[in-house]
């Protein structure tokens, strides 16, 4: 005869076996069944580079641009998926210097955005509004003078050798089960051009 101790051992490390096959199914359906985005539009409204100084301790005077974009997106087939825990947006400028030849990707602005947000994320300043209607988990990405997060500098301390930039928005789909997945979310319609600086 087995102990109450020993049966619920053996219940346990069953239960657990089962859970682990089934979680390793909802792994594999999930590497097959990724959702796809249509790729929505960032539109850049202004952009300057002006001469400033980054907030640390010993930071010298550069070359630093700041800009204002809307983005308009839809991100409803990835908030639709049932293993989809959060989604990670991040804005991107990419560009090489004429002169050295050097590729650079910087990241502008970004945003986590949960299976709790609200259906319509309008993502203006620092907070979303409240939602009216009380419905939340899936959402319509909108983001209306927008200003870059992140610092915008050059390595070289300075943007003359650059003159265009190509702004992407990319997204990474964190599951609750499986691997990770990435994409692009929203692109601008050609290359940014990039403004001679502004002298003060």
């Amino acid at each position: 005869m087995y102990s109450t101790l020993q049966r619920l051992n053996h219940l346990s490390s069953l239960a657990t076996t089962y859970i682990m096959i089934l979680l390793g199914l909802v792994s594999i359906a999930s590497l097959f069944a990724l959702p796809t985005v249509d790729v929505g539009k960032v539109d850049v409204k202004d952009l300057i580079v002006q001469k400033g100084r980054l907030r640390r301790w010993g930071a010298r005077e550069e070359e630093i641009a700041s800009m204002r974009f809307d983005i308009r997106t839809d991100l409803n087939p990835l908030l639709n998926s049932y293993n989809t825990k959060q989604v990670f947006l991040y804005l991107t400028a990419s560009y090489d210097e004429t002169i050295t030849g050097n590729t650079h990707d910087v990241v502008l602005w970004d945003r986590i955005i949960t299976r709790g947000d609200m259906r319509d994320i309008r993502a203006v300043g620092k907070k979303l509004p409240k939602s009216k209607g009380g419905k939340r988990g899936r959402g319509n990405v909108r983001v209306e003078e927008g200003k870059n997060k992140y610092a915008w500098r050059n390595p070289s301390g300075s943007f003359r050798d650059i003159p265009t930039a190509n702004m992407t928005l990319h997204y990474s789909l964190m599951p609750y089960v499986g691997v990770l997945s990435s994409g692009v979310a929203a692109t601008a319609q050609g290359p940014v051009s990039i403004p001679e600086l502004i002298k003060r």
